[in-house]
């Protein structure tokens, strides 16, 4: 037999069948054969995400982190553009393609692909450390069924350069008269861009400064909860008072800031080149990480949005980020469903907030917030009520989406396109055409 016999394993070198060679290559035969029959089982999950910037973080630490608990699970970290996410995995979702979890935006977006049918609901053990307040971004209306694990919150603020102002004897403003004199301060010192903005990605001008920075003026909850049952409108004048504030910031924004991305704004204040950023905690780890900040590492300090007057309650949003769901399609539900569990532990809780910073975990666990930034900026709701993203939830359920219109209102305020009237008259044309308003 040319001098190879069967084992009932494979082919291996005929050899005495007492010798120690005989029962070490029987071993190692059999070891072989079942490293390989794991690698053949072991389940493959993609986890689909809008998170590029977080793609070296899962890769390098949260993945491992399970998968030490799990060896029998491969999961891989899909990231898409951010602004192409939402249509590509609608397209994916209905052509079945999509990958076995999900990262879910916050309330309406994730309804809707509840609504069709793509997303698992999850059990009541599952989300245990949860509590409803936690849960209300991916949970129905009637509150009957989550279908995405609640992950992360971010928090808005405005990021200022501390050196920028110490050397110009400045000190960060608690009211809004304070702010523009700040910035006018810093314009007079033609050395740096007072304000790190842009408008090209669009966005910016509505989920940070409007909503962001807006809800001092229209007292934050009260009037969001107001809009959803019809007693406010955008129309009223806690809404003006927000759309002036933001037609009086292009003086200080960069001479190009209509062609500025957000990358760009991110680099201009990141480089030491502009004095304070309006935006959120989402973007601590991209100002400490970036390469200009390895080179040359920005003082950064952070101050909540000013108040109209001194000793005015604050409001704060503190907007739920992302959630993980599992695709209601995926063959791989089972290992989806431990991924899904992990999420919940409070391992998962502190990793998160040690990982992804100015990401703050969403379960009842405690975890020990370790940055400064983050810290200063926890502090904030022991301060503040807290709010979320004025429009996040009901009201972008129209046509055309309150959202997009919501972009383009507000920036055409901070070119001064339009005027604050007109950018209110418009967007309450569009959310009175909510049908849950009739």
């Amino acid at each position: 037999m040319n001098g190879f016999q069967t084992t009932g394993k494979g082919w291996l070198p005929a050899l005495a069948p007492e010798s120690k060679q005989h029962r070490r290559a029987v071993a190692t035969a059999c070891l072989a054969c079942a490293c390989w029959a794991g690698a053949v089982s072991a389940q493959e999950l993609i986890l689909e995400s809008w998170r590029k910037d977080d793609q070296i973080l899962w890769d390098k630490v949260l993945i491992p982190a399970f998968q030490r608990l799990h060896p029998e699970i491969r999961l891989q970290f899909k990231p898409e553009e951010p602004l192409a996410y939402d249509s590509r995995l609608e397209a994916r979702l209905t052509t079945r393609r999509a990958g076995d979890l999900i990262f879910c935006r916050p309330f309406d977006a994730s309804v809707r692909m509840q609504a069709k049918g793509y997303l698992l609901p999850l059990s009541e053990e599952s989300l245990k450390n949860f509590n409803p307040q936690s849960r209300r971004a991916w949970t129905t209306d009637d509150g009957s069924t989550t279908h995405c694990m609640p992950v992360a919150y971010v928090m808005h603020g405005l990021f200022y350069n501390k050196k920028i102002l110490r050397d110009l004897k400045l000190e960060p403003p608690s009211t809004w008269d304070q702010f523009y004199q700040l910035l006018s301060h810093v314009a007079a010192s033609q050395s740096v861009t007072p304000l790190a903005l842009g408008t090209a990605d669009m966005w910016e001008s509505t989920q940070v400064v409007f909503t962001g920075l807006g809800p001092n003026f229209w007292e934050g909850e009260k009037a969001r909860q107001g809009l959803m049952d019809g007693t406010v409108k955008f129309t009223d004048p806690g809404f003006l008072r927000a759309w002036q504030m933001m037609a009086q910031l292009k003086p200080y924004m960069h001479p190009q800031q209509n062609s500025m991305s957000n990358g760009d704004t991110q680099l201009l204040f990141a480089s030491g080149n502009a004095a304070v950023y309006p935006s959120g905690s989402w973007d601590i780890d991209f100002l400490r990480s970036t390469s200009f900040a390895y080179k040359k590492p920005i003082d950064l300090g952070v101050f909540k949005p000013p108040v109209e007057h001194e000793g005015q309650a604050c409001h704060i949003s503190v907007h739920p980020d992302f959630g993980i769901g599992v695709n209601k399609n995926s063959p791989n539900q089972a290992a989806a469903l431990k991924f899904i569990a992990w999420l919940g532990t409070a391992d998962f809780a502190q990793l998160l907030t040690d990982t992804l910073t100015g990401y703050f975990s969403l379960a009842d666990h405690k975890v020990k917030i370790n940055d400064p930034l983050g810290q200063e900026m926890m502090r904030w709701r022991s301060q503040c009520q807290d709010t979320i993203r004025l429009n996040a939830q009901k009201i972008n359920r129209v046509w055309p989406s309150m959202e997009e219109e919501l972009w383009y209102a507000n920036v055409k305020v901070l070119n001064q396109d339009i005027t604050p009237e007109q950018a209110a008259r418009h967007i309450q044309s569009v959310h009175e055409k909510n049908v849950y308003l009739k």
